[in-house]
């Protein structure tokens, strides 16, 4: 059985590109600022709708093709476990199933 969770941006932040540098995070509902590496926005903008931890390691994997899947899980990861719960959101995947 896959990951029953889903990851993804949290509505209420909003993110500014900085280009080369990767991106800011703001949450206003917690008056929280995060800076992301290129790596971060790439998963950021990836996130925007839900996406399990295999996805987003997947996107990783695409978007930077040196990575090895192993080590674009871990990053996926701990990028998910740094943002959690104000930046990111998780969701329980629902299959239908009774």
């Amino acid at each position: 059985m896959s990951d029953a969770k889903t990851y993804r941006a949290n509505e209420v932040v909003s993110c500014v590109d900085e280009g080369e540098d990767g991106a800011m995070l703001y949450n206003p509902d917690k008056d929280d600022t995060i800076l992301l590496n290129p790596s971060g926005r790439a998963v950021w903008s990836f996130i925007t709708a839900p996406r399990t931890l295999d996805d987003i390691a997947g996107h990783l994997t695409t978007v930077y093709p040196g990575i090895a899947r192993e080590q674009a899980v871990h990053d996926a990861e701990e990028f998910i476990q740094s943002l959690l719960p104000d930046f990111i959101l998780v969701e329980q995947k629902t299959d239908g199933a009774v």
